[in-house]
C-alpha cells in the first residue's frame, strides 16, 4: 500500500524535485520510511511529481509525524517544503494483485 501525494511547486518545478532527492529524500530514508519521488513525463496524467511512501496499514499515518518532523532538521525540512508546494492532492492506493 502507498501514500500518493501529487505535487505541484508554487515556483520552480525542478527545484521542488532537486530539494527533494537530494534533502527530503535521503532524510526520511534515514528515519524508516520507504518513499521515492516520481516526475510526470511528455505532460501526460496528473503530476507534475508524484511523493510515494509505502505503508504497511493504514495505522503507519500515526508514527509519521514523529519520524518526519520529530527531529529539529525534519521541522525544518517540512516547512521549506510546505513552503515550495502550491497544490497537493494525497491517495491511498493498494497493488490488487497483492490482496491474496
Amino acid at each position: 500500500m502507498y501514500h500518493v501525494e501529487v505535487i505541484k511547486a508554487k515556483g520552480d518545478q525542478k527545484e521542488l524535485e532537486d530539494f527533494l532527492r537530494q534533502e527530503c529524500l535521503p532524510y526520511w530514508r534515514e528515519r524508516g520510511f520507504e518513499v521515492r519521488v516520481y516526475s510526470r513525463q511528455y505532460s501526460l496524467g496528473d503530476g507534475p511529481t508524484w511523493l510515494f511512501t509505502g505503508m504497511d496499514q493504514l495505522s503507519d499515518f500515526d508514527r509519521w509525524p514523529a519520524l518526519a518532523t520529530g527531529e529539529r532538521k525534519g521541522l525544518a525540512l517540512m516547512k521549506r517544503l510546505e513552503s515550495m508546494i502550491d497544490e497537493l492532492h494525497a491517495s491511498v492506493i493498494l497493488d490488487v494483485e497483492s490482496q491474496g
